[in-house]
């Protein structure tokens, strides 16, 4: 599942920590004014030569949502963006009559309280009033960074080299956010002659808790988004600092220059640094397009989107992310029949395909119990026919959504019109898996079930 904030990575903001009332409305002049002196100790720190001054601006409230609404017609067109949310709303991440557009630009608004615009090389700090002077000096740290990563690894270009990979993007985001996460605690507990943190998994824990919107971090836009909504605009942050933490705790941060020249490849490296280092490959998955339909969107949401799905649906936190645990790949595509126009307004008239395939075959035994539930509760009809490992749910429209485990794979077709089911379901069963040890390869297809 595509991060939220994917689609405006170049524009990478903090605005998250911000606690309390500033106690001088002119603050983002003063913090501006001082960007000279902090890019200086923030380059020193981090071990990032200053090619070339900074360009430092401020920007009011109403500019900023305005950039945002530029930016997000730049980096994908109105009928992208459409697709996409078809597809997060037929699999239920969001309601079906949710503007995704409207939530995007309100909840980064809020969030945003300054940002670097990899395009036009330049640091811009929000006109608002946010939370003190110590606080403005984070912001501005962390920003810095940024400009340094753009200025020694050139951000857009090293973004777009997975445009088509939502859980690669996610990664790489991740890695961006949490170097400059990581570096603006530095900074900060330098300026007060204390040593890094992260020898102490103690603090690391304290300060992710301190970051998580589920014990009230963030506004009151945040707190009304989906679950997913929510998880996704955060997981850079929040999972990207752990990562780049883990990392820091016995090197040093050329360790992390060295993770910009070999990125971590999925979600899963991200959560499990162990995997990043060791360059635990994915399995890539290749969708067909099924007979008589056209395939309008199709992303890997990799073992942090399925975490995500899980816990949309009801699975609690704990077990989601230990079922997701086992991911090795995935694949999942949005289609609608040839010849409909306009399915994309009306994503009830689409279908979901998935393929998963894990690490072993006892990852994907565990990870089933998970999906089979979450369908259930995604569902909004009965249950009619499967097994142990197949299991159908006809729902209040019509429409059949139906899993099935073989091997160490899982295949899901949602939203089918009841006579094409089992051809939908044949037909993801032949996508083709690469990358998959011998040992955990999907066996042939059994006999059809009815």
């Amino acid at each position: 599942m595509r991060s939220l904030t994917a689609s405006l990575v170049f524009l990478t903001a903090v605005g998250l920590l911000a606690a309390g009332a500033a106690a001088d409305a002119a603050w983002t002049a003063k913090v501006v004014a001082r960007g000279g002196d902090i890019s200086k100790k923030v380059s020193r720190l981090r071990g990032l030569k200053i090619k070339k001054p900074i360009a430092m601006g401020v920007m009011s409230e109403a500019e900023l949502r305005e950039r945002l609404l530029e930016k997000i017609d730049e980096d994908s067109s109105p009928a992208e963006r459409l697709a996409e949310a078809a597809m997060i709303k037929r699999w239920g991440v969001v309601p079906w009559d949710l503007d995704l557009d409207q939530l995007t630009v309100d909840l980064l608004t809020e969030q945003i309280a300054g940002f670097y615009d990899p395009a036009e090389k330049k640091l811009y700090v929000a006109d608002k009033e946010e939370g003190g002077e110590t606080w403005a000096d984070m912001l501005m740290a962390h920003e810095i960074v940024h400009a340094l990563q753009d200025q020694h690894f050139d951000l857009e270009p090293w973004m777009k080299e997975v445009d088509d990979d939502g859980d690669a993007s996610a990664a790489r985001s991740a890695l961006v956010e949490g170097d400059g996460v990581a570096l603006m605690l530095e900074y900060t507990l330098a300026e007060q002659g204390l040593p890094p943190p992260w020898s102490n998994p103690a603090v690391i824990k304290m300060l992710t808790s301190a970051m998580d919107p589920g014990t009230g971090a963030g506004g009151d836009q945040l707190a009304r988004a989906p679950l997913a909504i929510r998880e996704g605009l955060m997981f850079p942050y929040l999972h990207g600092l752990t990562f780049v933490a883990e990392l820091r705790r016995t090197q040093p941060w050329k360790k992390i220059d060295e993770a910009f020249k070999r990125p971590p490849r999925s979600t899963e490296q991200i959560l499990h640094p162990e995997l990043y280092l060791s360059d635990e490959k994915p399995h890539v998955i290749a969708a067909a397009v099924p007979a008589g339909f056209a395939q309008h969107h199709q992303q890997v949401w990799g073992e942090a989107g399925w975490a995500m799905f899980l816990m949309t649906h009801g699975i609690a936190r704990a077990a989601a992310e230990k079922a997701a645990a086992g991911w090795g790949g995935d694949r999942v595509t949005l289609v609608a029949p040839l010849g409909d126009t306009g399915a994309m307004n009306a994503p009830m008239r689409t279908t979901g395909l998935a393929k998963i395939s894990f690490d072993s075959e006892l990852d994907a035994i565990e990870a089933w119990q998970a999906l089979s539930h979450a369908l259930d509760t995604m569902v909004t009809g009965a249950q009619v026919g499967g097994g142990v490992d197949h299991v159908r749910w006809l729902d209040a429209t019509g429409r059949i959504t139906v899993a099935e485990r073989k091997g160490a794979a899982i295949a899901i077709v949602t939203g089918s019109a009841l006579p094409r089911w089992r051809a939908l379901l044949d037909g993801v069963w032949q996508w083709k898996v690469t990358g998959v040890p011998a040992t955990v390869a999907t066996p042939a297809s059994p006999a059809l079930i009815p």
